[in-house]
């Protein structure tokens, strides 16, 4: 019982460190912030902060794995491809539904923690031994191809619907994957 009123309070401080964490990097640069003024902003004490994290960087990279834990437990992946449109719904669904923290990795210059993720959970997920080399650089491509539209949605103010999206990255991998598996 009290281990877990621990773990209840130690989730409710990382929650609180990584809204603060996000609300500061669109006030100025991560560089710029100072655990102390992270801690206060949070309305926890820097002892709180360093019983969690070595970094502010250590924020970042611990709530981009607890995204994708909860991502991989709804994913669809009883579908044959890593391009259906299913799966591109929930992944585009999952960039909207975390915008405002993954701006904030696009922010601080951490940019390439995310796009590090997709290429990890692409291999994780599509890659089997015997697929070979071809298969890897596909899924490689992949990945980068939802990072950059990710961005590039972003700059264009999200105007597009996440169905949307995930239509036109299916099928221009629906007809291009095909073709070359």
């Amino acid at each position: 019982m009290e281990k877990d009123m621990k773990n209840q309070a130690n989730l409710l401080v990382k929650e609180c460190l990584v809204t603060a964490l996000i609300r500061l990097v669109r006030e100025k640069p991560l560089s710029s912030i100072t655990v102390s003024e992270l801690a206060k902003r949070a309305g926890v004490s820097r002892m709180s902060f360093y019983r969690n994290y070595n970094s502010k960087e250590d924020i970042f990279v611990d709530h981009l794995r607890d995204i994708l834990d909860e991502y991989k437990k709804e994913a669809i992946r009883d579908q044959n491809h890593f391009y259906d449109l299913e799966n591109l719904r929930q992944c585009f669904f999952y960039f909207e539904k975390h915008r405002e923290f993954l701006e904030s990795l696009f922010l601080s210059g951490m940019s390439h923690l995310l796009l590090k993720s997709l290429s990890e959970y692409m291999t994780e997920t599509w890659l089997k031994a015997e697929n070979g080399k071809k298969r890897f650089y596909i899924l490689q491509a992949f990945a980068g191809s939802l990072y950059n539209t990710f961005v590039a949605w972003a700059i264009n103010g999200y105007q597009e619907t996440t169905d949307e999206l995930a239509s036109i990255i299916h099928e221009v991998y629906r007809s291009s994957v095909t073709d070359s598996l």
